[in-house]
């Protein structure tokens, strides 16, 4: 039983490593696609708030209703996103 958990303990302090020339190219997908997402938040951002904005000043319940939805859809794709690039950290490593 002792055995099994020290196996178990030396598996998970082994970082995984990209093959030989792929490291640059991983690092930059994962570059472009954390730009990527942090613009179309940025984007969804701004429009729902011009959204919510003209749904208030033209009396329009249903422009204010989906910009405040996007404001929404834009906060919980922020969690995921942090959520998620902290659990692609945890699986890759950093500093091994």
């Amino acid at each position: 039983m002792i055995d099994q958990f020290a196996d178990a303990v030396l598996a998970a302090g082994v970082c995984p490593a990209a093959p030989p020339g792929m490291q640059v190219y991983a690092d930059q997908i994962q570059s472009w696609v954390k730009w990527g997402v942090l613009a179309v938040l940025g984007i969804c951002f701004f429009a729902s708030v011009g959204m919510l904005i003209w749904g208030r000043v033209t009396h329009h319940p249903r422009g204010a209703r989906l910009g405040m939805d996007g404001i929404l859809i834009c906060v919980v794709g922020a969690i995921l996103y942090v959520v998620g690039y902290v659990i692609v950290q945890s699986i890759v490593g950093e500093g091994c």
